[in-house]
């Protein structure tokens, strides 16, 4: 299978290869889910929902933004010929995860544990999420390395690709053989195949790069103000990754708590079909990375301006071709997961509205990262995620989906605006599809 894997990327390019895996691992997932709605209950897919979000949210905290800084420093490594740093690097990482795992597991434990009025399956399920959270973080961890490493199928593929078809495949497995699954049921499973392809991915790169990580000094040769530099490096990508990949699985998490798990389950279907179609962003906004930075680093302004806008175009075009196709067919879609699901009609379009806001905005959080000023977006994440959650108290008891959506459109006029602001404050590029090209900044 890995050869086989390989000569496919050779054949169509690795790029091609992994947004490929990504589109099918997609909709792999949205089959599982039409799975466990129709077969178990929008309560099951609720839970699901909440516990898997739960145990990705917490693994992004405990990580410590590392697994996203990896590449620099092997990048230096490479540079200078030696891999002391890396060994170093990654024991100060697993030190600190393992203290924010215990820091954030106990309160959040409880948390779970005394929450009012909630189901007891749907307490050990999200006790179960809690327990994927470090599973997840080796996962992350590992493909930070491999992928600046360039070993981009143990990077991408387990999570793009092999989680959802290893779960799609079991709880086809209990619908055929009429196995009754519950909600815990099939976030153990989640729980169980995580952590196999965990120790798949580890294996994998110890097979690969083992020298890397048993060379070298380990992390008590780091100085305090080293220690202090990677942890600085690291923290802003925490939200800016909540943000550019995570915001649905916030929400998803939020809305679990304010709504009953059935209800939660519809608000996550209409949530992931939103995502899924408007994918074309996030690749647009990928791949202008890396002409965005080698445009910053030449200093060529009118470059760099004519990049943000094609990739704003491209982004506006598809969100909008999304809107349009949903208007036609969103009641049909929804419908594949059961006829409870087409309530979520009108919040489906309200979150497709939300995406072209954000399209519209451009990639500020993107341009930011490129010319270092990552930093500058935290008070705008912090504000902006608690934001959100005050508009779904508010709004999700009175309106339910409705609420839910508008709290997510006005969380994202928020936050675009005030990033496109520092954008522009800090790097003098207008990167909303109204920007012109301002003078050197």
């Amino acid at each position: 299978m890995p050869k086989f894997i390989s000569l496919l990327s050779t054949l169509f390019g690795m790029s091609f290869f992994l947004t490929l895996a990504r589109l099918v691992g997609a909709g792999t997932g949205i089959i599982l889910q039409i799975l466990i709605a129709r077969f178990y209950g929008a309560d099951v897919l609720g839970t699901y929902y909440v516990a898997v979000s739960l145990a990705s949210i917490l693994s992004l905290f405990i990580s410590m933004g590392y697994p996203w800084i990896v590449a620099p420093i092997i990048a230096e490594n490479d540079s200078d010929s030696r891999s002391m740093d890396l060994r170093a690097f990654l024991q100060l990482a697993c030190k600190d995860a393992l203290i924010l795992t215990c820091l954030f597991s106990i309160p959040v434990a409880l948390l779970i544990w005394l929450y009012p009025e909630m189901a007891i399956d749907k307490r050990y399920a999200l006790l179960i999420g809690l327990a994927t959270a470090p599973v997840y973080l080796v996962m992350r961890l590992c493909s930070g390395i491999a992928n600046a490493m360039k070993f981009f199928q143990v990077a991408n593929l387990p999570e793009l690709l092999f989680r959802p078809v290893l779960t799609l495949f079991f709880v086809a497995a209990a619908v055929v053989f009429s196995v009754q699954l519950g909600s815990i049921s099939i976030v153990t499973l989640n729980f169980l195949v995580v952590a196999a392809l965990a120790v798949w991915m580890a294996w994998s790169l110890y097979q690969k790069a083992g020298p890397a990580f048993a060379d070298g000094p380990d992390a008590s040769t780091l100085s305090g103000q080293q220690k202090s530099k990677l942890r600085r490096l690291a923290v802003p990508m925490i939200f800016s990754t909540l943000f550019v990949n995570m915001f649905a699985d916030m929400d998803i998490l939020m809305i679990g708590l304010i709504l009953p798990a059935e209800e939660a389950g519809i608000f996550g279907v209409a949530m992931k079909i939103a995502a899924l179609l408007v994918f074309a962003v996030q690749i647009a906004h990928q791949i202008l990375l890396r002409d965005a930075a080698d445009a910053h680093l030449a200093a060529d302004r009118q470059k760099m301006h004519q990049i943000i806008q094609k990739a704003n175009v491209f982004a506006i075009a598809s969100s909008f071709a999304s809107l349009i196709a949903l208007l036609l067919l969103g009641t049909f879609v929804l419908g594949l997961f059961g006829p409870e699901f087409q309530a979520a009609y009108l919040c489906l379009l309200g979150l497709i509205i939300a995406h072209i806001i954000r399209a519209s905005a451009g990639p500020a959080i993107q341009i930011l990262m490129i010319t270092g000023n990552q930093r500058a977006g935290i008070p705008v994440y912090v504000c902006s995620t608690i934001l959100l959650f005050v508009s779904n108290i508010v709004l999700v008891p009175l309106f339910k989906y409705e609420g839910a959506a508008a709290a997510v459109i006005i969380t994202t006029l928020f936050w675009s605006i005030w990033l496109n602001y520092l954008a522009k404050q800090k790097t003098g590029y207008q990167v909303s599809i109204f920007g012109k090209l301002s003078p050197a900044h």
